[in-house]
């Protein structure tokens, strides 16, 4: 689906070994209401002294610019509480991915764990990891928690009635760009004035206009939907399902896109006026069944356009695939800015749960989940979004998820 900095607050001695380690590596609609009063984070305890990182491992693991402040597990909202339901397959499935030399190892220490035994499994993570708080430059600990999630469409690998919304695969003409101020990294190559130019791909209100663009791409379609608004919540989450006509399930996977920055259709039907309050995928749906002559509208305020490929799918209980290359895990799994937190570590995520439209304040969300994806919005140091899972349901979810919150990234403390 798609979906596209560390320096530590220790002592003035541990801060300069881990400062020379950080040389390396490392869509949502909803308008969020007020958040609740964040509750008082726990009294601050003296943070024990873990092992150091062995050399190495902080700079495969976190980026240029993240600070991390040395934590205990009892400063971690919540952990205790965590039933870790999911957690060991969420991590086996990390452990199928390639990983850093730090984290492989503690995946090949782990295989002596059962896979029933959430006791045994949350006193091995105790054992093999510590926790660190994760602040953005300036000190800030708190950031954008939000949700995504797996749609089911409904499609067909030829275009019939009413299987007529295109799906596109990626363009053979689409190049790798330079972005300048307009920020766009899609290209495409073209004669101008007898000099061969990359300019920048075609936007998809340029190609809404174009008939001759349009009918290029559609040789490309890897399926044909039944909605343009389902197209739409596909190019948002980046992945999902589509049930054919003869029962087979189709999986598509992020592939690309045109380069061009995502803009919010929520936010463009509220700054025109057209809906008021609170926007999500349920109030989008219900305003474009009343104002379908203004949908392509809509769509041509995100010039962004999304490239899919497809496969035929025989385990669709299984999630869809992430950045990391393994299928994700509902409310376990989690899309980061990779510049900052590397794909592979388990992060302790406190946040608030979904907003249910009450009054009420929403109860907290506190939980072990693993890095495991990307997003094009998701940018940034304190930053994660939540796979709430597929279908309808996990959709809503998704929608109404969109709060601050904190994170703690788990490193090895073993060689």
């Amino acid at each position: 689906m798609t979906r596209p900095p560390l320096r530590s607050a220790l002592g003035r001695g541990a801060r300069a070994v881990l400062l020379c380690l950080l040389a390396g590596l490392l869509a949502s609609c909803a308008t969020p209401q007020a958040p609740p009063t964040a509750a008082a984070p726990p009294a601050a305890t003296p943070a024990p002294a873990w092992p150091l990182t062995p050399p190495g491992t902080a700079t495969a693991l976190t980026g240029a610019g993240v600070t991390l402040t040395a934590a205990s597990w009892s400063d971690l909202p919540g952990w205790s509480q965590d039933g870790f339901s999911g957690v060991w397959q969420a991590f086996r499935r990390d452990c199928a991915a390639r990983l850093p030399e730090a984290l492989a190892k503690v995946c090949a220490r782990a295989a002596s764990v059962p896979a029933d035994d959430t006791q045994a499994q949350r006193v091995f993570i105790q054992a093999q990891f510590a926790p660190w708080q994760v602040q953005a430059p300036g000190g800030k600990d708190a950031g954008l928690i939000t949700g995504y999630y797996e749609p089911v469409l409904h499609g067909s690998l030829t275009r019939a009635w009413p299987y007529v919304v295109p799906v596109w695969g990626l363009p053979a003409d689409l190049v790798p760009r330079a972005p300048g101020g307009d920020g766009i990294s899609g290209g495409r190559v073209s004669w101008v004035d007898g000099q061969q130019r990359v300019l920048p791909y075609w936007s998809r209100a340029q190609i809404q206009a174009d008939p001759a663009v349009q009918a290029v791409l559609d040789r490309k379609a890897v399926v044909w939907l039944d909605s343009a608004v389902d197209a739409l919540f596909l190019q948002v989450q980046g992945s999902g399902l589509v049930r054919l006509p003869d029962g087979q399930t189709l999986r598509l996977s992020y592939a690309g896109t045109n380069g061009w920055p995502y803009k919010s259709v929520g936010r463009w039907l509220l700054d025109t006026g057209r809906v008021k309050g609170t926007v999500t995928m349920s109030i989008i749906r219900a305003w474009a069944q009343v104002h379908p002559d203004e949908v392509p509208e809509m769509l041509a305020s995100n010039p962004r356009v999304v490239f899919f490929s497809a496969a035929l799918d025989t385990d669709p209980q299984r999630g869809p695939s992430g950045a990391l290359g393994v299928p994700l895990t509902a409310m376990r799994s989690i899309a980061v800015d990779k510049r900052s937190i590397a794909l592979g570590l388990p992060v302790w995520l406190s946040t608030s749960q979904p907003y249910d439209g009450t009054p009420t304040p929403p109860q907290p969300l506190n939980r072990l989940v693993f890095a495991q994806d990307v997003g094009s919005a998701i940018t940034g140091t304190v930053r994660a979004d939540l796979f709430t899972g597929t279908g309808d349901h996990a959709g809503e979810l998704a929608g109404r998820m969109q709060w601050p919150g904190r994170m703690w990234v788990l490193l090895p403390v073993k060689p």
